[in-house]
C-alpha cells in the first residue's frame, strides 16, 4: 500500500519511545497496530487536538490500513479543513483515489501536494506511480527521480518533528 512508503519519514525509534502520547501513537502505527493507534490518536484528538491536521492525517492512515476508507477519507478531509495546504493529507487522499483506480483524481491530489510542498518526496513518488498507470512514462520517470533525490537529502539531514 502506498501509505507504507511514507512511514520511512516518521520519527526515529528513540523519539517514539520517550513516553510521549503522540510518540507512542506513532510507534503503534509503525508497528502496524492500527486499532491501538486509532484509539491513541482518538484520545489525543479528544484531549484538545481537534485543530491538529497532523493527528487527523495519522488517524486517517491507521483507518486506511484497517480498510475503513470512508472514515480515512473523512479524517484526511478534516485535516485539510484545519490546514488547507497540508501536503500529507493531499497525498493520502490521492492514495485512496489511486487504490480505487481513480488515477486522474490521484494525480490531481499529488500535483496539489507538490504545489504546496515541492520538497515532499512521497508526493513525487506516488505521482510517479500514477503517471505510469496512465502511460505517462516520461512524467513517471521525472517524478521518481525527484522523489529519489529528495529522499536522499532527507536521509542526510536529521529529522525534526513536524
Amino acid at each position: 500500500m502506498v501509505f507504507k512508503f511514507l512511514s520511512r519519514f516518521a520519527f526515529s525509534k528513540r523519539e517514539r519511545e520517550n513516553g510521549d502520547p503522540l510518540a507512542s501513537a506513532l510507534a503503534l502505527l509503525d508497528r502496524r497496530r492500527y486499532e491501538e493507534a486509532t484509539a491513541a490518536l482518538d484520545a489525543l484528538i479528544a484531549a484538545g487536538g481537534t485543530r491538529n491536521a497532523f493527528l487527523f492525517n495519522k488517524r486517517g492512515v491507521a483507518k486506511a490500513e484497517l480498510g475503513r476508507t470512508d472514515e480515512a477519507r473523512r479524517d484526511f478531509e478534516w485535516a485539510l479543513s484545519v490546514q488547507p495546504k497540508f501536503a500529507p493529507a493531499l497525498v493520502n487522499l490521492g492514495n485512496l483515489a489511486l487504490e480505487a483506480d481513480l488515477v486522474v483524481e490521484a494525480i490531481e491530489r499529488y500535483e496539489a501536494a507538490i504545489a504546496v510542498d515541492p520538497e515532499y518526496p512521497g508526493a513525487h513518488f506516488n505521482a510517479s506511480v500514477a503517471y505510469k498507470r496512465l502511460g505517462r512514462y516520461a512524467d513517471a520517470v521525472r517524478a521518481l527521480r525527484t522523489a529519489q533525490k529528495l529522499e536522499g537529502r532527507a536521509q542526510r539531514k536529521p529529522r525534526t518533528a513536524p
